[in-house]
């Protein structure tokens, strides 16, 4: 009988080890949202058990010792450093192993390969937002942060009606945009990473002058935007990593799920 793991994240990481663990291991998919669950391939959707929705570390814990899995890989987004405590806490509550999977960092290397700076680097939404309404006032603004930061925006959005945000689909992220006070129009829903040229081509139509973004690293699409802002002559504002993570790398973890788990 094949052996049980977790794996959390409804991320690019995520869906390439999930992919990874099919037919070698049970494996269970937790993710937080229908998007996230939706983003995972048919078949990983059809063979794993796919959990959907936010768990607090004791129903983690619960579902750990219920499952008994031999390790738990956390592949969550980079940002959702709350959810990685989470995690982490259950594990330890429940005495199962827990790797993180780190995703790289391209803040500097990011800069170099696009060709141009950074033009400011901040530390939290709320930040970008006071920076955008001082120095970019009633300018058009293409915020590609995640619909769950939006809230950091709202002021903004009641003084510019020029201010964009690019969202994962699903009802409950536009209801988050919204609430933010949003307009439905502005809302620009998709599924990336994006390509450099879908990144260009939205730039243009709106005219945005600023784009606003995570340090996403490769996989997460981060390159293209720089790329496609120099190209569309847009600035770039980005919001840094909250933390700084140890862990082991997406190729690591994926050699690991081909080798087995040996350790007892």
């Amino acid at each position: 009988m094949a052996e049980t793991i977790f794996l959390f994240g409804g991320t690019t990481e995520g869906r390439l080890l999930a992919e990874a663990a099919l037919g070698t291991w049970n494996c269970h998919v937790f993710v937080a949202t229908d998007s996230g669950e939706a983003f995972l391939p048919r078949q990983v959707r059809e063979s794993a058990a796919v959990h959907t929705g936010r768990l607090q570390e004791a129903e983690m814990a619960e579902q750990m010792r219920r499952q008994k899995p031999v390790f738990v890989l956390d592949a969550t987004h980079p940002y959702a450093a709350e959810a990685s405590l989470n995690i982490r806490a259950a594990c330890r509550m429940a005495s199962v192993k827990y790797l993180r999977v780190v995703r790289e960092s391209l803040a500097e290397e990011g800069s170099r390969q696009a060709g141009m700076p950074v033009q400011r680097k901040v530390k939290s939404a709320e930040e970008a937002a006071r920076v955008l309404a001082a120095e970019y006032a009633g300018q058009p603004i293409l915020l590609t942060t995640g619909s769950k930061e939006l809230s950091a925006f709202s002021k903004l959005l009641a003084e510019n009606e020029q201010v964009y945000a690019r969202i994962l689909p699903g009802e409950e992220n536009i209801a988050l945009a919204r609430s933010a006070g949003m307009p439905a129009d502005h809302i620009l829903t998709g599924v990336g990473p994006f390509t450099e040229e879908e990144n260009l081509e939205i730039l243009r139509k709106y005219g945005i002058a600023v784009l606003v973004t995570k340090e996403s690293g490769g996989r997460g699409g981060y390159l293209e935007k720089l790329r496609a802002a120099k190209r569309g002559g847009a600035e770039v504002v980005v919001i840094c990593r909250p933390v700084e993570e140890q862990g082991i790398s997406l190729e690591e973890a994926l050699q690991l799920l081909e080798a087995g788990w040996n350790e007892r």
